[in-house]
């Protein structure tokens, strides 16, 4: 691996970096609230400004606590719920983010002194049956994410360091893991994308055609730009870590072939073989 060094460690490097992303993904919300793969910014506080009064404490115009509008930052496994009753944080595998959304700014939305208030309640008929159940199937799938990670961690010890046998095994596992970190990406944006696209009808409340859902932005967070790095540096390492094993291989074939034809003393197979001479006596 001498002559491909460089570049089957750039690879492994390339395979530690998507792993280091796929483990911030696997922390956003609910663990880290700033970190979130889909982020739904709700009406500002107070109703004079045509938003809602989640929080019992908050004036008209005001803004929510810190300083910060409401909203809603969906993660892996789970949600949180920023400046909106209590700022909840619910953990859990598989939830209904169109659910959450309709609970929050619909027309029979929860009342924050209600102790029992779930966001993820249904109230009234604004999206599609297959919307929501394939929403909620989908963060179900999200579990993959840290498999996703431990099959790039794995692939990055195989190659750290690996001889030309560790080197092809690590390239076959580079090479599922970024199967594996692609469907992740995939579903992400589908999954969100959907969400998007149900609460994008409901912006305008004044449209005759709109759901009367209000909210004020939507849009990907950092970590499913994290996650959709991480598919890129998975493979790249993958074609960089099989590019430098297959490289490897010629290299050391035809300085064999060499060192059988006299040409050149062999480098990494035991004692150099020096050219016989000719005695002439």
């Amino acid at each position: 691996m001498a002559r491909t060094g460089f570049i089957h460690h750039f690879g492994t490097f390339l395979l530690f970096s998507a792993t280091v992303l796929l483990i911030i993904t696997c922390i956003s919300a609910p663990v880290v609230r700033s970190i979130a793969l889909l982020k739904v910014e709700l009406p500002g506080g107070g109703t004079n400004n045509g938003g809602f009064n989640f929080l019992p404490d908050l004036a008209d115009g005001e803004s929510g606590r810190n300083g910060n509008d409401p909203s809603v930052t969906f993660g892996v496994f789970g949600y949180c719920l920023n400046d909106v009753f209590g700022g909840q944080c619910p953990r859990r595998l598989g939830y209904s983010p169109l659910g959450i959304i309709q609970g929050l700014v619909g027309p029979n939305r929860g009342q924050s002194g209600n102790p029992n208030f779930s966001p993820e309640q249904t109230f009234g008929e604004f999206y599609s049956d297959n919307s929501v159940r394939t929403s909620r199937a989908l963060t179900k799938a999200m579990v993959l994410h840290p498999i996703a990670a431990a099959f790039n961690f794995i692939a990055f010890i195989l190659a750290l360091g690996a001889g030309m046998v560790g080197s092809l095994l690590a390239s076959l596992v580079a090479v599922l893991a970024f199967i594996i970190t692609a469907v992740t990406c995939i579903i992400d944006f589908v999954l969100f994308g959907i969400v998007r696209s149900n609460l994008s009808n409901g912006w305008d409340s004044d449209d005759e055609d709109s759901l009367g859902l209000q909210v004020e932005r939507v849009y990907y967070d950092n970590a499913a730009w994290m996650t959709l790095a991480a598919a890129v540096l998975s493979l790249v390492g993958a074609v960089v870590v099989f590019f430098s094993c297959c490289s490897g291989r010629i290299h050391k074939r035809r300085e064999r072939k060499r060192a059988v034809k006299g040409e050149v003393p062999a480098t990494d197979y035991g004692t150099p073989v020096a050219p016989r001479r000719r005695r002439w006596f």
